[in-house]
């Protein structure tokens, strides 16, 4: 039987990426009114150039945005499977016979390795190692120490969440 996990999505996290791409639309808009009013010689190109990386960036922080939203944790019978987008590291499979140990834990400072600021990704933790991260709030972390990682979620109710892995692989910590 799958257990679908939607973890509450942080108030916080969604102001700064939209925060983000009204502060990103704010800067080319400007640099675009600046390019279009003293046109110079190339000003069609940089109007190009400008309108396609306009859409590219804000196209990858709406997506990013939206992604939020979509993370899952799906807890079958024989692996805890972490959707998260490709952007941060894409989706991961954790075999419950791996799991070593789970536990509550505050969401610990670390050093981005790759990912997104505050969603996600593979992150350096001083007291943990390397681990990968998908967060969707600053509140409910859970650690999970797997033989092949270390992972960082956020699942909603973790108490329960935690219980219910323990159930599934027999893990007594």
């Amino acid at each position: 039987m799958d257990t679908v996990n939607k973890p509450e999505v942080s108030r916080t996290i969604v102001r700064f990426y939209a925060g983000m791409i009204v502060f990103i639309s704010a800067i080319l808009g400007i640099v675009f009114y600046f390019i279009y009013t003293e046109k110079p010689t190339n000003s069609l190109v940089g109007i190009i150039v400008l309108v396609t990386t306009t859409v590219f960036v804000e196209g990858l922080m709406v997506w990013l945005l939206a992604s939020i939203h979509r993370t899952r944790y799906v807890l079958t019978d024989s692996e805890l499977v972490l959707q998260a987008p490709k952007l941060i590291g894409g989706s991961k499979r954790i075999p419950l016979e791996t799991v070593e140990s789970i536990q509550r834990t505050l969401i610990p400072f670390g050093f981005r390795l790759f990912g997104a600021s505050f969603y996600g990704g593979y992150y350096y933790f001083p007291s943990v190692g390397r681990a990968f991260m998908v967060i969707t709030n600053f509140r409910d972390g859970v650690l999970i120490k797997a033989r092949n990682g270390n992972y960082v979620i956020t699942p909603s109710n973790p108490d329960n969440f935690i219980e219910s892995i323990k159930t599934r692989s027999k893990t007594e910590t």
